[in-house]
């Protein structure tokens, strides 16, 4: 189950689980068949598998979900099923990392106004006080940044060695990223 998955035959997941293979087998590294297909963005194998009552939010041994990888890698439709089944979308990994942070690194802007729709907190901090707000305007995600600011994530947030969402779109060049900060209260 868990190699149709990792390659997308949804076909061959729906074979197999009609079959009895189990939903949530695991391997040594705490992957299942879930995580496979959202990471790999495989959202057809997603839904087959939440169907047939996939635990959402299966940890793996590096404290990744399955939400996480989809948000990690922009698989929208695979972060909707999720969130959809009820996955924790506040969870965090245990350096504070949230989906909404990792989506909001990599800018991924349908993903994270998903997420936040699903109820994310946009002021969450990781163990360095960041924000996803902070690594969006970091990376120079505008959008993701004004799809933060709208869910009111607070702009005057400071790291613990107190560098704020504007300092970092400043200091790496994000010239729109600044404006956007700016006209909205920074």
């Amino acid at each position: 189950l868990m190699h149709a998955a990792q390659g997308g035959h949804d076909l061959c997941a729906h074979a197999l689980l009609e079959n009895g293979a189990a939903v949530d087998a695991t391997q040594e590294d705490g992957y299942t068949a879930l995580t496979f297909a959202c990471q790999n963005g495989h959202d057809l194998c997603a839904y087959a598998l939440l169907e047939n009552s996939a635990a959402v939010d299966t940890q793996n041994l590096k404290g990744f979900t399955a939400l996480m990888y989809a948000a990690q890698n922009g698989h929208d439709l695979c972060a909707h099923a999720l969130l959809n089944a009820g996955a924790a979308v506040n969870y965090a990994k245990s350096n504070g990392f949230t989906a909404l942070m990792i989506c909001s690194q990599n800018g991924h802007e349908w993903c994270a106004r998903e997420m936040l729709r699903a109820g994310a907190d946009p002021n969450k901090t990781r163990a360095d006080g960041w924000t996803a707000l902070m690594d969006a305007c970091y990376d120079g995600h505008e959008q993701v940044a004004l799809a933060l600011i709208e869910a009111k994530a607070d702009l005057e947030k400071q790291t613990l060695k107190g560098t704020t969402a504007l300092m970092f779109a400043a200091q790496n060049g994000h010239e729109q990223v600044v404006r956007t900060l700016i006209e909205n209260g920074a």
